[in-house]
C-alpha cells in the first residue's frame, strides 16, 4: 500500500479534480461534498479529524447535535461513495496513474499507484449476481416547480433508502445519453445501463387532489410487477408524508421478503443455482426462511458451508451461517455444547469482514439471546434496524428476539409494524407471536398464530397448537397435536423444556408451556 508522501499532493487533488468530473459524482452534490472533504483533510494531515460527526456537520450539512449513534446517514453515503469510486476506476479512471480508495471499515481515503492496485483491492461486498435496480425520476403530468422538485426529491429517497439493503444494487445517477432516453422509452434507458428492474411513476393532480403512482417494471420483460398509488390531499401533504411513501415503497420491495428479490428468484433461479456458491446458498437460506421443512433446512445449511469455503470474505454468507447453527438448537436438532461456539465463530467473521452488515448485527442479535445476554441483546437488535429499518424481514426477526429476551412490548411493536408494512416475513415469527401472547394470557391468539405456522415437520407446529389449546381448556384437539408432537420426535418434558430455556429467557412462560403438555400427557423424562 502506497503512502501520501509518495504521490504529491498536486496529483491528489488533480486526480480528485478528475473524479468529481465523473457524471455520477457531477450529478451528486452529496458524495462530491464527501468525497472532497476527506480527501482534503487527508492531504492536510488531519486524518485523526475524519470521524462520522466530523463528515456529517461539514461536509454533509448535518446540524451540529447530529449523532452518530442515532443516525446511520454516513455510513450509507459512505457506501455509496465507495460503489462510485468503483464505478469510476472501471470504466472513466481505469487508465488514471492514481487511485482514491476509501477503505471499509473507516473514512479515510488512500491514494495508490495504478500500476500496483491489486484488482481485489476496488472490489465490494455485494455480489455481483444482486438485482441491479435503477429509480428514474417521476412524471409531472403538468408542469409546476413544485411538482418537479417533488418528484426529483422522492426519486433520489428512494434511491437512498435502497442502497440501504445489501442484496440490492442501485443506480441513482445518470449519464446525458441515459437521461434523454428516459422520456423516450423507459425500458430502453433501463438496458442502457444494465438494469435488472426500474422504478419509476408519475404525480398528476386529479380533481383538484395529488396523485403519485410507483411501479416497479422488469427490465427484460417490460411486466409490472407491482404498482402502489398515493392520494395525498395537496402538494404540501405529499411533503409531509414523503417518508412514510419512501418507507412503505421500499419496505415492500427490498429486502429478501420484498418484490424485487422474490421477482428475482422466480424468474431467474435456474440461472442463480448455475451461478456462484453464495448465490445459491443465499436463495436456499430464503427458502428455508419461508417454508420450512427438514430438506430445506439441511440444503441451507450445506450451501452456506460450501460458500464460505469458496468465498470466504463474504459477510452475509458468514452470518447467515451463524444464524442456521443457532436454528439447530431451536428445532430440536441439535443440543451440542459447541454449537453455540461455532455460530459465535461464524457471527465475529462476518462483522471482521463488515462491521455495517446488517445480517451479521441480526445473527448478533440471535446469538446474544442464546447466550441470555440480555442488555446485548438490544444493543445489537438496536444496531441492526438502524442501519436499515425498512428491512421489513429483518426488523420482523429482531422483534420476535427481543420478544423471546423478555423485551415484550418493544419486540412486540416492532414486530407488528414490520408485518403491517410487508405481510412477507420468516416462517417462525408464528413462535414470538405464540410466546407474547401466552405472556399476556390471550390463549386466543396465541392459537391463532399458531394455526397460521402449518409446517408439520417441525415440532413447533403441533407444540404451539397443542399448548395453545392446552391453554383453552380444549384438551381432545390437544393431545391430538400431542400425539403429533411425539410421533414426529419423541421428545419428554426435559428435553422440551431444554429447548425452551434455549433461547427463551422467561422461566414462567417456560414453566407454563411444559405443564400445560403434562395436563394433557407428556410425561417427564427419566
Amino acid at each position: 500500500m502506497e503512502s501520501i508522501k509518495k504521490i504529491p499532493s498536486d496529483k491528489i487533488y488533480n486526480e480528485l479534480e478528475n473524479v468529481l468530473k465523473f457524471y455520477s459524482f457531477k450529478n451528486s452534490t452529496l458524495l462530491s461534498n464527501f468525497l472532497r472533504y476527506i480527501v482534503t483533510e487527508t492531504i492536510d494531515e488531519r486524518q485523526q479529524f475524519i470521524k462520522e460527526y466530523s463528515i456529517a456537520v461539514n461536509a454533509l450539512s448535518r446540524p451540529s447535535h447530529f449523532n452518530p449513534h442515532d443516525d446511520a446517514m454516513v455510513r450509507i453515503h459512505a457506501g455509496r461513495l465507495r460503489k462510485l469510486l468503483t464505478e469510476y476506476y472501471s470504466t472513466d479512471g481505469k487508465g488514471n496513474s492514481v487511485i482514491i480508495h476509501v477503505p471499509k471499515g473507516g473514512y479515510v481515503p488512500e491514494f495508490i499507484h495504478n500500476n500496483k492496485m491489486r484488482p481485489t483491492d476496488l472490489s465490494i461486498s455485494i455480489s455481483k449476481t444482486n438485482p441491479l435496480i435503477t429509480v428514474f425520476p417521476f412524471k409531472t403530468m403538468v408542469h409546476r416547480p413544485d411538482l418537479e422538485a417533488f418528484s426529483q426529491i422522492l426519486s433520489e429517497e428512494i434511491s437512498a433508502e435502497l442502497s440501504r439493503f445489501q442484496d440490492i444494487s442501485v443506480i441513482a445517477h445518470f449519464p446525458s445519453d441515459v437521461l434523454s432516453k428516459i422520456n423516450e422509452n423507459v425500458l430502453e434507458a433501463a438496458n442502457m445501463i444494465g438494469a435488472d428492474f426500474l422504478i419509476t411513476g408519475h404525480i398528476q393532480i386529479i380533481d383538484n387532489k395529488l396523485h403519485i403512482r410507483v411501479s416497479l417494471i422488469s427490465s427484460s420483460s417490460g411486466k409490472f410487477i407491482s404498482t402502489k398509488v398515493f392520494t395525498p390531499a395537496t402538494i404540501e401533504d405529499g411533503i409531509r408524508i414523503q417518508n412514510e411513501i419512501v418507507k412503505d415503497i421500499v419496505s415492500t420491495m427490498g429486502g429478501y421478503y420484498g418484490t424485487i428479490f422474490k421477482e428475482m428468484v422466480k424468474t431467474s433461479s435456474s440461472k442463480i443455482s448455475n451461478h456462484s456458491s453464495v448465490s445459491k446458498a443465499v436463495c436456499s437460506y430464503h427458502e428455508y426462511q419461508c417454508s420450512f421443512s427438514i430438506e430445506n433446512y439441511a440444503t441451507a445449511l450445506s450451501n452456506l458451508t460450501e460458500a464460505v469455503e469458496i468465498d470466504p470474505n463474504h459477510s452475509i454468507a458468514w452470518a447467515m451461517l451463524g444464524e442456521m447453527h443457532l436454528a439447530s438448537i431451536a428445532l430440536g436438532l441439535d443440543n451440542c455444547k459447541k454449537t453455540i461456539e461455532k455460530s459465535s465463530h461464524c457471527i465475529t467473521k462476518a462483522l471482521n469482514i463488515d462491521p455495517n452488515c446488517q445480517q451479521a448485527w441480526y445473527a448478533q442479535t440471535l446469538l446474544h439471546c442464546f447466550r441470555k445476554d440480555q442488555d446485548n441483546c438490544l444493543y445489537a437488535a438496536e444496531q441492526c434496524i438502524k442501519m436499515n429499518p425498512n428491512s421489513s424481514g429483518i426488523a420482523s426477526g429482531i422483534g420476535c428476539i427481543l420478544i423471546f429476551a423478555g423485551y415484550f412490548e418493544k419486540g412486540f411493536n416492532l414486530l407488528e409494524n414490520a408485518t403491517h408494512i410487508n405481510p412477507a416475513h420468516p416462517w417462525w415469527i408464528s413462535i414470538g407471536y405464540c410466546y407474547y401472547f401466552i405472556h399476556k394470557k390471550e390463549y386466543q391468539k396465541s392459537l391463532y398464530w399458531a394455526e397460521k405456522m402449518d409446517f408439520e415437520e417441525t415440532i413447533w407446529d403441533p407444540l404451539l397448537k397443542a399448548v395453545s389449546l392446552s391453554l383453552l381448556s380444549e384438551d381432545a384437539k390437544a393431545k391430538a397435536y400431542l400425539n403429533n408432537l411425539l410421533e414426529l420426535q419423541p421428545q419428554t418434558a426435559t428435553e422440551i423444556k431444554e429447548t425452551l430455556f434455549s433461547f427463551m429467557f422467561s422461566d414462567e412462560i417456560v414453566f407454563k408451556i411444559i405443564n400445560s403438555l403434562k395436563r394433557i400427557g407428556l410425561k417427564d423424562g427419566i
